[in-house]
């Protein structure tokens, strides 16, 4: 790992320019230079093109979130005001979801998967998280940058590969740093959950320096969140929704199948051995209750929100030189130490025993004749620490940009560097190998010092030996050269044509390393994959802005065309990648705009799907090929690989819209959206493989080495009468499609009045029309609104009120109700129902009072009615499944919280 060197090399820089500025900024005079006051029209450039204008207005459909915005929403950090925006639809990540990608954030736009939302920052692309969410899907983590340092977020919906290439399939979020800053400031916030756990603090200073060498903006943040656990919510900490849920059979048992050292097969403790061994978390059931009167408290410790503290340094320094030339050159480092709480392990081996030479264990029976069979279920209590991973995250980017005018061309280069470093440290595992060498199924082994009778308490000894870490060591990095130049090419009667060429010269690379025995599934219940590889891209592309009818009223019609061509140059299938988009957009008079957009996008395959390393694991499902299995779940090997003849997924889009001004108080866009993909990859589940007869390589393949494409293998035991899963090969396959439709609204009013000050009314409310999911061109399209409880209604209403020295916000989030279809258990019968789950609803308000120039302090409450998810209906599956409701689907059971901040700026 390079941990002192990211965090350390940013630092060493920031201080230098740091050094030149404070001697230089003696020497700068005020007043301003006659040709920089002149009254000129600025063209910018908008995230969805490259050609620069005057119009924020494009082709397709902007969403503008400014820092005012943010702190009005009363949200702490820029994760989770995106993911409260209309456009992010569906699954996400939201911190804790895995231990591969804890602490990071993600947006899926319209609902296409986060990894086909392209996240920029000053329209430039950033490494990706440096480990794959799922083992298997790589993505960007939008948290890496401070809201303290943002300028304002521009939301683009839909496709945009013809301008960025990859990876914008569903939108693009551009997120724009602060370039500029008067004076210095110091912000610290504060905020407090009412049902405990989950604090949060902030401080940022931002300071600005203004000097003969440019204008220089530095950002030093610090963010701290306290780890939230289940048993922080009456919510979670409940034995299920109805009340008749009991605590995990897998605590402290095992079984002797031939009665080789007991009377009886079930091996079960004492209430006092029950309490003597699992201390805190033991509970203790009468046999009317539960058989298995013995369990583990498995509600109170586990993770709903990860833990971190994070370090964060932005310079961004921008200098207009008198050779012409402008420069650019930004600089961010972070260094993020992330917790996540899980419930102690469980432990549930088959082990067996050579009945000739008694003491002689193995996990697999045929290496005996005469094999007796022990089923062992244990809590790993033993180690005495909570099971929580911990992660240390470091990222370092930096982008510097040249750019002038040439004749009436304008020329930018860019030269962008990133790098992501993770580690993760996974502990309380029990190393299998060694278990076979401590473990004793014979109680006079009780008292044997070199022995471990799994009814008793290991000692430090046997702890030492035996418990050990799962480990992960990541990184992830981006090498890139981006050239643009654009301006007039020439003039039509109607106008300038405008046009911007690109070149792209573009290296990721991506290193996912595990540790032996977690590769080697030597870690019992415990999984990884690893790889490692790099890839090359090429890119260029050209876009016209054809200016077709023009009037002095006011009237126009533009056209706009855009083309990119990418070239791929690693072991993919991808190989070229054309996109072309086309637009229009007309204007009747000053006060309406329609618009429409179409083209073509495409995602190249994740490279962790690529480039993935063999990976093992244990474990189990409740999917029996053989209808005479018992209804206790079938545990089996897991084998998995990256796959090298991946192609890209590819998409089509189109929309059509209005932009609005009614007088001078009332504006907003209407906007209707279609996003459809096709060989998007597809990791095929277990269950779909055991239910499919087509990947039965019993007869085929007699071990998991042997199974070189998706399948399942099974093995019928002679002692038994049906058969078990033996073992089972996941992978990924371009065979899925994916659409997505809807209707975006985004509707402003402001008012003023000499008396009761100025009034501005937001709402912005997205319908999601459909949302369809194919696995593969045979099987059945899932209409995921009515059958996967996506939302179709989500928006947000907000009222801000400005009178003096006061401001206030009142902001109102809704997510409609979700519908599903899931088997119930009818009368002994799986019977498909559906079912609906309510709507959440938060609300947030803060005042802000400013004392004078330099002081401010605001107040707030974020969900002021403490809001909890909704539950599943009575008699769903899912209703009484811990955590109960449904998780990255924008619900969280935060609750109300308490926010004060205080600016001083000087």
């Amino acid at each position: 790992m390079n941990k002192p060197t990211l965090v350390a090399s940013a630092i060493s820089m920031v201080l230098a320019v740091s050094t030149l500025h404070v001697a230089a900024a003696q020497e700068v005079e005020s007043g301003q230079n006659p040709a920089q006051a002149e009254e000129t029209v600025e063209r910018i450039e908008v995230t969805g093109s490259r050609i620069r204008r005057t119009d924020m207005e494009g082709v397709a459909p902007v969403t503008v979130i400014t820092a005012e915005d943010l702190a009005n929403s009363g949200y702490t950090s820029i994760e989770d005001l995106l993911q409260a925006s209309v456009g992010n639809a569906g699954r996400t990540i939201e911190g804790n979801e895995t231990s591969w990608t804890q602490g990071a954030h993600t947006i899926n736009l319209r609902g296409m998967g986060a990894n086909r939302t392209l996240v920029l920052v000053n329209g430039k692309r950033i490494p990706q998280y440096p480990t794959a969410t799922g083992g298997s899907t790589t993505f960007v983590d939008i948290s890496t940058f401070p809201s303290s340092a943002i300028e304002r977020i521009e939301i683009l919906s839909g496709g945009a590969s013809a301008i960025y290439g990859s990876d914008a399939v569903g939108g693009v979020v551009n997120i724009i740093l602060k370039r500029r800053f008067e004076g210095s400031a110091l912000n610290l916030r504060g905020e407090k959950t009412h049902e405990g756990g989950r604090d949060r603090q902030r401080a940022s200073f931002t300071t600005g320096i203004n000097s003969s060498l440019g204008q220089t903006l530095f950002v030093l943040d610090f963010a701290f969140d306290q780890l939230l656990r289940q048993g922080d919510r009456d919510f979670t900490n409940r034995w299920g929704v109805d009340g008749n849920n009991i605590g995990s059979s897998t605590s402290l048992r095992f079984q002797d199948r031939q009665r080789f050292y007991h009377s009886a097969v079930d091996v079960r403790p004492t209430e006092q051995e029950c309490h003597d061994v699992l201390g805190e978390f033991a509970l203790w059931y009468d046999r009317s209750v539960s058989s298995t009167q013995c369990r583990f408290d498995t509600l109170t410790t586990p993770g709903l929100a990860t833990g971190k503290k994070e370090f964060n340094i932005v310079m961004n320094h921008h200098a207009e030189l008198d050779s012409g030339w402008d420069i650019n050159w930004l600089v961010q480092a972070s260094d993020r130490t992330s917790t996540r709480a899980n419930s102690e392990k469980g432990i549930s081996p088959d082990i067996f025993m050579d009945r000739n030479n008694p003491g002689n264990y193995s996990y697999d029976s045929s290496d005996f004749e005469d094999a007796v069979e022990f089923r062992l279920r244990r809590r790993l209590v033993d180690y005495g620490q909570l099971r929580n991973y911990t992660g240390e995250q470091q990222n370092f980017t930096q982008s510097l940009s040249f750019g002038r005018s040439i004749g009436q061309y304008e020329f930018d280069f860019t030269w962008s560097y990133g790098k992501a470093t993770f580690f993760r440290r996974g502990r309380n595992q029990l190393l299998a190998d060694e278990l076979l060498n401590v473990v004793s199924f014979d109680p006079a082994d009780s008292a044997n010092p070199d022995k471990w009778y799994p009814m008793d308490l290991m000692t430090p000894e046997q702890v030492e030996r035996l418990y050990a870490e799962t480990l992960t060591d990541a990184d992830s990095g981006l090498n890139q050269f981006l050239a643009v130049l654009s301006g007039d090419l020439f003039d039509l009667n109607t106008g300038p044509v405008q046009f911007a060429l690109s070149g792209e010269w573009n290296r990721e690379w991506y290193s996912d390393v595990k540790d032996d025995n977690t590769l080697s599934g030597n870690l019992l219940g415990q999984g990884g994959t690893q790889g490692e590889g790099a890839r090359k891209r090429y890119a260029i592309a050209g876009e016209l802005a054809i200016p077709i009818v023009a009037s002095v009223s006011g009237q126009y019609l533009d056209a706009s065309i855009a083309t990119r061509y990418d070239y791929y140059d690693d072991e993919s299938a991808v190989n070229g990648a054309f996109t072309p988009q086309l637009g229009l957009i007309y204007r009747p008079n000053d006060s309406l705009l329609f618009r429409g957009n179409a083209g073509r996008s495409f995602r190249a395959p994740d490279m962790h799907r690529l480039y993935a390393g063999l990976s093992r694991s244990f474990s189990s499902t409740t999917f029996h090929v053989d209808p005479s299995h018992p209804a206790e779940p079938d545990r089996f090997e897991s084998i998995s690989a990256g796959n090298t003849d991946l192609r890209e997924e590819r998409g089509k889009f189109f929309n059509l819209g209005t932009v609005f001004q009614v007088g001078d108080n009332f504006n907003g866009m209407i906007d209707f959206w279609h996003i459809s993909l096709r060989g998007a990859v597809y990791t095929e589940s277990v269950s779909r493989i055991l239910a499919d007869p087509y990947y039965d390589r019993t007869n085929v393949a007699s071990n998991c080495n042997e199974l070189t494409n998706l399948g399942y293998i099974m093995q019928q035991p002679a002692d038994q009468d049906y058969a078990d899963v033996f073992c089972v090969r996941r992978g990924t396959i371009n065979s899925a499609y994916e659409a997505s439709r809807g209707l975006d609204a985004d509707l402003s009013y402001t008012w003023n009045t000499e008396s009761y000050g100025d009034f501005r009314l937001r709402t912005r409310v997205s319908r999601t029309l459909k949302k369809q999911y194919q696995a593969f061109e045979d099987s059945r399209r899932v209409e995921e609104t009515e059958e996967n409880y996506l939302q179709k209604w989500k928006g947000d209403i907000s009222l801000r009120w400005r009178m003096g020295k006061w401001t206030s916000n009142v902001a109102y989030y809704y997510l409609g109700t979700g519908e599903g279809v899931h088997s119930w258990n009818i009368d002994g019968q799986l019977t498909p129902v559906t079912s609906k789950l309510g709507t959440f609803n938060r609300v947030n308000v803060n005042t802000s009072y400013r004392f004078n120039s330099s002081h401010r302090l605001t107040a707030g409450i974020n969900n002021l009615f403490d809001e909890m998810p909704p539950e599943f209906a009575p008699g769903h599956p899912s209703r009484n499944s811990v955590p109960f409701f449904l998780r990255n689907n924008g619900y969280n059971v935060i609750g109300r919280t308490y926010t004060l901040s205080y600016q001083y700026r000087f």
